[in-house]
């Protein structure tokens, strides 16, 4: 409906938007005009139009009307729905009106009225009538899939996210996770249409576009004009000149005006002379007839009848969006209009679409108690039904506000109902919100921060069950109970099941924004909660990384390296290298008092001996050296026979078992070190622990001294000619050989 392609121009300017997201945040916390919630504009006719293709049930288009209405009450919309009046034009969409009115009307304003939602009947068109309020401010927005509220004056359309209508199936508003949650739309706003650089239209420039290329009231509009075009023609100014002279002058003055107007239209067809167009054309500009545009189809745009035109603004204090959804009235429209308006049916609708509603606008009408308290201070802390503390700036929920508020029947037995934190502590029973489940920042609402509530609905059971009459019967005992319940995210659960106790408690997601004003006891007992978890993790996995490193600790212990080593002391220190990974023996701290030279070295070689290699057995470091304090590097490795370079005889301890520990010394070698040959070796100042006091005399000579006369061959390293052992040495291990008196031996770098 409306100027057709339009839509399709102003898509850039429309910002994909979750409906729950844009009622919390400009509605409930932005709170114009104090009224905590967002003021929506429906065109009723619209809904009629498409209501009419609803196949199911007793009365089909009431029923389609009656869950619309269920859907839009699920966040915190104050829906308005005008009326079409009398004065509406004779004529449109090439089609001569009805005024007589929609049958159905009736039935549509006892389900609004239930609802607890505002109507109004408008004197002439509802989309003019809805564009007026939305430019005064009465209403923040228009739900419709109608482009022509723009063409009246409207500041804010939420386009119809329904995927039933205008093609939308095909074409669905996705969510940030690429799902369609039917919770989208497109928002479009007057200020963004016009500053957007690849649409720059005001509104004098969409009634233009309406004009020559067509629209509810002309539809033919222009001969070989399209919608590009028209937009073109929009962008140089035409329309708002246009639309200046409609609204300022008479409609005599408004004749003459037209003239002129219409030769400098055809002029910038035929020259382009500012460039909008894309190409001249000439044989659009000669088919402008004299009579174009239509001044009446003009002023129906640029002056309809409204309730302003007719002097009727003081219409606009009746809305007071102060009503609520009155629970025992649904319930009796539906057991009025419905073939499934019996109890047991009745309640599980309800259960499934209505109580999640309700609950949003309990809390919404405890906010506006609170408001109007001046935010809730009290006279000292009180005690909630719960049992928790509560603070001054607590909201509660007086007692009988659900029931003075929600149901217009009286209870036979009325029983007042709380959310926690009410005024006395004997209804613990009749708490309306029970605990704080979980939190979540969900993609169908934008990340909109939710707590998920336990709620018992036992008190709105009992109202909606006051409003049943008991006209209808189930047509079969087991009719209601072979149908699924309806699952936390919408889907059906399949089977035969039997009917789910109505009073049984249920969870329902809410904004956080709402339950921490209502409830801010009950959110610090989860805020509470969740801490502890927090902290129990972080303890846990504290412990689990302190575990990890007493096993590491005890891997070393057993000789078994908890991570790989550094190869620096290697590279450095220990002309001994092998690609094979030495065991690693656990180090021994050197007490603090300092470890004296040993005779016959030299103070630096004294110094540099803070540790001995890890590869010595424990008895030979515990003699040899007894105060030695380990250094931090890792301990050498092995090396292939073929990689032995030169090499200092001083630096090679012989452990066969012929020589005991003790008797290790430089005289065991039978000579001085004079008599051995000087190495060039390029590591200086290693000192020599061969020598010991009172030690045996030895009558080896020479290097055999140093190694077994079994099992051995030699090998020739430059200058040197060194024994070599026939088995391949494994430095960095205790050498149980040198201990246990076998004939095999060890060299020991120190």
């Amino acid at each position: 409906m409306g100027v057709a392609g339009l839509w399709d121009v102003l898509k850039p300017a429309g910002v994909v938007r979750s409906l729950t997201d844009l009622a919390i945040k400009d509605g409930f916390q932005a709170n114009p005009d104090k009224k905590r919630g967002f003021r929506l504009g429906i065109d009723a006719s619209i809904w009629f139009f498409h209501a009419e293709y609803g196949r199911e049930g007793e009365n089909p288009v009431l029923r389609t009307l009656f869950f619309r209405c269920a859907t839009l009450m699920h966040t915190t919309f104050l829906p308005l729905f005008v009326f079409d009046g009398p004065k509406r034009p004779d004529f449109k969409r090439g089609k001569k009106i009805n005024k007589a009115g929609n049958a159905l009307i009736p039935g549509m304003k006892n389900i609004v009225e239930a609802f607890g939602f505002e109507w109004r009947m408008a004197p002439g068109e509802a989309e003019a009538e809805l564009a007026y309020l939305n430019r005064i401010g009465i209403i923040d927005g228009v739900l419709s899939d109608d482009v022509d509220n723009f063409l009246f004056g409207a500041k804010t359309v939420l386009r119809n996210s329904s995927n039933t209508l205008s093609g939308n199936r095909a074409n669905p508003i996705l969510n940030s996770a690429g799902k369609d949650d039917k919770n989208h739309s497109r928002i479009f706003k007057m200020e963004d249409i016009t500053n957007h650089p690849d649409i720059r239209l005001t509104q004098g420039g969409l009634i233009l576009i309406g004009l020559m290329s067509g629209g509810d009231y002309q539809q033919g509009g222009l001969m070989r004009c399209g919608v590009t075009t028209a937009a073109a023609l929009a962008r140089c100014g035409f329309g708002d000149t246009l639309y200046e002279a409609a609204m300022n002058l008479e409609r005599d003055v408004l004749l003459d005006f037209l003239v002129m107007w219409r030769e400098e239209l055809k002029q910038e067809l035929k020259t382009n002379s500012k460039g909008e167009i894309g190409r001249k054309q000439a044989a659009l500009a000669k088919s402008i007839p004299d009579t174009f545009p239509n001044i009446d189809v003009l002023l129906s745009y640029v002056k309809p009848i409204t309730s302003q035109t007719m002097g009727r603004e003081s219409n606009n204090v009746k809305i007071t969006w102060g009503k609520e959804p009155d629970v025992a009235k649904l319930a009796g429209v539906c057991e009025m209009y419905f073939e499934w308006g019996y109890k047991e049916a009745i309640m599980k609708r309800f259960r499934t679409v209505m109580w999640h509603s309700v609950v949003l606008r309990i809390l919404r009408r405890a906010v506006l108690d609170l408001d109007e308290r001046g935010g809730g201070r009290r006279s000292g802390g009180s005690k909630a039904s719960n049992g928790s503390k509560v603070g001054k700036a607590h909201c509660g929920t007086p007692s009988k506000m659900i029931a003075k508020h929600f149901a217009s029947l009286e209870l036979a037995s009325p029983s007042k109902v709380y959310i926690s934190g009410s005024e006395s502590e004997e209804e613990d029973e009749h708490r309306l919100i029970i605990k704080i489940h979980s939190a979540r920042e969900h993609p169908s609402t934008d990340g909109l921060p939710e707590y998920r509530l336990e709620v018992a609905p036992k008190q709105l059971v009992e109202l909606a069950e006051s409003g049943i009459e008991g006209r209808r019967a189930a047509e079969g005992p087991d009719e209601w109970a072979s149908e699924g319940e309806d699952d936390d995210d919408g889907s059906k659960k399949k089977g035969k099941k039997e009917p789910v106790d109505p009073e049984s408690h249920l969870r329902l997601w809410m904004p956080a924004c709402m339950v921490k004003l209502v409830e801010p006891g009950l959110v610090r007992d989860f805020e509470d909660k969740q801490e502890q978890k927090r902290l129990k993790k972080v303890k846990k996995s504290t412990k689990g990384a302190a575990s990890t490193g007493d096993k590491d600790k005890s891997t070393s212990r057993r000789g078994l390296p908890s991570k790989p080593a550094s190869t620096d002391y290697q590279e450095e220190n220990d002309p001994f290298t092998s690609s094979a990974r030495p065991e690693v023996r656990p180090k021994v701290k050197a007490k603090s008092k300092p470890n004296a030279a040993l005779p016959g070295r030299s103070q630096q070689v004294a110094d540099d001996d803070d540790e001995l290699p890890q590869f010595i057995a424990p008895r030979a470091r515990k003699i040899i050296l007894k105060k030695v304090a380990p250094r931090n590097e890792p301990p050498p490795k092995a090396v292939a026979d073929d990689e032995l370079g030169e090499y200092d005889p001083h630096l090679i301890l012989n452990l066969a078992p012929t020589c005991t520990t003790r008797s290790l010394s430089t005289k065991s070698m039978g000579s001085s070190a004079a008599d051995i040959p000087p190495l060039n070796h390029s590591k200086p100042g290693i000192r020599d622990l061969t020598k010991k006091k009172n030690s045996a005399p030895s009558t080896a000579t020479g290097l055999k001294s140093f190694f077994a006369t079994t099992k051995s061959s030699m090998i020739t390293t430059g200058k040197t000619a060194l024994a070599k052992p026939t088995q391949n040495l494994i430095l960095g291990r205790q050498n149980p050989a040198s201990l246990h008196g076998t004939t095999k031996a060890m060299p020991i770098r120190l």
